[in-house]
């Protein structure tokens, strides 16, 4: 079946490259529920790189809790199934379950599973740093201030990875994954923002300006572009949210604009979105661990996006894969997101029936359902169960 792309309207933004589109929603097997396309209006260049694929797959949290690492296994698995192959996977942030909040022997099982699992994909994958992906950097760590892993250094160790920002080619493209992870020092000790810094994006617009004329894509987890406040409808959230958005977002735009960028791949908020601005495409995949792990009541199914480069043409499509959560004993929150989910879908189809129907019903009222939610110890609001949270 197909259904119009919700985001339709940004695609004026930049309507002088790109086609205002349809996105694709498809039952297949092999595509999942969520399958949404989008391409560019130019031709491949005579003469250009050849087409290949490759997939962006963020926010794993890979964790045995809920069979976690099950369910990363079968979005492994979905990967390998793919036609045709894809030549690589960029992994989105958010790699293990949660370094901030959890003890040093779990957080490194944690990142043992995911390259345990992710070595089965059996092509490359790069991997980019998280904001769950360090270790301690919050008021509720679990390991001392002096620990000598605290921070970054545990998962670089463990995953062999030399650089938290770095670049590489293939197939005449040009690819940067970035560092979004900013440490700073709180006053309960070491933190971060979620900024790219001063030294990183000097490094970054240097970086592009030595790929030259390549189709460029570069890749962070904190967003640029995320609109968590009018997704949920909730006018209290403003558009810098303190920690799901970038807070050096515009010096990144314009480092991405003038050097023609064709998409910047973001992670963090769970939820594929999707924004074009002055010809650079913000995406925003699902997260393949969907609501940690717990269904998909954030917004989107557990999934991944597949890429297409063909001479200087970027397309996609956003898949998803078979999953069905394993909740644990205590996941209370998660049962009661997962019925208001159910129930607002009920509603829908039964809205959907009457109106096609022509039927109306002056004295109804619309039904609410939202998400319970909680708050942190820092007082932002989280969705979900406590830990661990994209915010």
């Amino acid at each position: 079946m197909n259904k119009t792309n919700g985001i339709g309207e940004n695609a004026g933004l930049c309507r002088r490259d790109f086609l205002a589109g349809v996105g694709a929603l498809s039952a297949t097997a092999a595509l999942g529920p969520w399958s949404v396309r989008r391409a560019r209006a130019d031709k491949p260049a005579p003469g250009g790189p050849r087409e290949f694929t490759f997939v962006h797959m963020t926010d794993m949290h890979v964790t045995p809790k809920r069979r976690g690492d099950k369910g990363y296994a079968a979005c492994v698995e979905s990967v390998r199934a793919l036609n045709p192959r894809p030549a690589f996977v960029l992994m989105g942030g958010d790699l293990g379950f949660d370094g901030n909040y959890s003890s040093k022997a779990d957080f490194e099982e944690y990142i043992r599973l995911y390259k345990e699992v992710s070595d089965g994909l059996g092509i490359p994958y790069y991997n980019c740093m998280g904001n769950h992906d360090v270790l301690g950097w919050s008021a509720r760590r679990k390991v001392p201030v002096d620990d000598p892993d605290i921070g970054k250094k545990m998962i670089m160790d463990r995953l062999e990875w030399e650089k938290s920002y770095y670049s590489f080619d293939f197939g005449g493209w040009h690819f940067v994954m970035l560092d979004s992870i900013y440490p700073v020092e709180a006053a309960h000790g070491p933190a971060y923002e979620p900024r790219i810094g001063s030294e990183q994006l000097d490094w970054l617009a240097y970086d592009l300006g030595a790929a030259g004329d390549r189709p460029k894509v570069v890749v962070t987890h904190i967003a640029a572009f995320c609109n968590m406040g009018q997704l949920n409808g909730d006018p209290e959230r403003k558009a810098m949210d303190g920690h799901m958005v970038l807070w050096d977002t515009r010096e990144l735009r314009t480092i991405l604009e003038r050097h023609k960028v064709k998409a910047l791949l973001q992670g963090h908020s769970h939820r594929i979105e999707q924004y074009c601005m002055n010809d650079v495409w913000y995406l925003t995949s699902a997260a393949a661990s969907g609501a940690w792990w717990a269904g998909s009541w954030v917004g989107s199914p557990p999934g991944y996006t597949v890429f297409r480069a063909t001479g200087d043409t970027l397309t996609w499509e956003h898949r998803s894969f078979a999953w069905e959560p394993q909740l644990e004993p205590d996941d209370k929150l998660e049962r009661a997101n997962i019925a208001a989910q159910e129930a607002r879908e009920a509603e829908q189809r039964r809205l959907l029936a009457r109106e096609r129907a022509g039927r109306r019903s002056p004295a109804s009222q619309p039904v609410a359902f939202r998400c319970r939610t909680s708050r942190d110890a820092d007082g932002a609001r989280s969705e979900r169960s406590p830990q661990p949270r994209p915010d």
